[in-house]
């Protein structure tokens, strides 16, 4: 079954504008084995369905530092009550690949799963389902665990493999010009912005400096994308008005919790028609 959606070749590729109709500039994120594994399933099937143009799958861990209370919730009942493991979680994106072959997948997580399971195994893993980016919040993305997962640029080979699972630096506003500019020569080339100083599902905010931090990376051939508290359309609109991607994770989790969630990816979808 092939996706007739346009795609970019990576995900670093797309354009950084709005998409036609049947593409929304959204990254949906959602918790594999929530409610169940089943339901995640089915989740993932109406985010693709609604045009999201990226999946972002998160490997349940029983401490998500980074996020707010509806996806720590999420996260512990995937894995205190239903024993969901990464094996699983893997066996579950196997199945979403295999429907969808031309669907743009992230997978996230926190270290720990990750480096239970083998960090070069997971490598093995994702790359095997034809997934190229992987977020790991608590994990320096140019620290020697990290280059278990994915190399950094050789200086003395500047042509990075692109066949190779890239790590997505997660970024907050007060990242130093230095540190930005080394992540860069680094060769990373998608990124995820916080929108401001917060958790997820935390109330909406562009930080100031956002704009001068994506300004460097356009310039430099990166993508990113804005996250962390986009909880309607128009703040999603703002973010893609912003960088070119909008991502949302808490919103969509409360709408399936609320028993409303196409309605909801109905609305969000209406939001990004290109009118003719």
């Amino acid at each position: 079954m092939k996706n007739t959606l346009p795609q970019p070749k990576s995900i670093a590729d797309a354009p950084d504008c709005l998409l036609p109709a049947a593409c929304c500039p959204l990254m949906c994120h959602l918790v594999l084995g929530y409610p169940s594994l089943a339901e995640s399933l089915r989740t993932a099937e109406a985010y693709i369905a609604a045009g999201c143009e990226i999946l972002e799958l998160q490997i349940p861990f029983s401490h998500p530092t980074a996020d707010g209370p509806l996806i720590t919730e999420a996260c512990r009942h995937a894995v205190e009550k239903n024993g969901v493991d990464i094996e699983a979680c893997l066996d579950l994106v196997a199945e979403i690949r295999r429907r969808h072959p031309q669907q743009n997948i992230v997978l996230m997580s926190y270290l720990n799963p990750l480096f239970v399971f083998g960090l070069e195994k997971t490598a093995e893993k994702l790359l095997a389902l034809d997934i190229h980016y992987l977020i790991v919040p608590d994990l320096p993305v140019d620290s020697p665990q990290a280059a278990l997962l994915g190399p950094l640029q050789d200086d003395n080979d500047p042509i990075r493999d692109d066949k190779g699972l890239k790590l997505i630096p997660v970024l907050g506003a007060n990242i130093s010009d230095q540190r930005l500019e080394k992540l860069l020569a680094s060769g990373f080339d998608f990124f995820y912005l916080m929108s401001d100083f917060k958790i997820t599902g935390a109330t909406f905010s562009l930080h100031p400096r956002l704009n001068a931090i994506i300004s460097r990376l356009h310039a430099a051939g990166a993508r990113c994308g804005i996250g962390f508290g986009i909880s309607t359309p128009q703040q999603a609109k703002l973010a893609v008005e912003a960088c070119g991607l909008a991502i949302v994770g808490s919103a969509f989790i409360q709408a399936r919790n609320e028993n409303r969630l196409q309605k909801c990816l109905s609305e969000w979808q209406n939001a990004f028609i290109v009118e003719s």
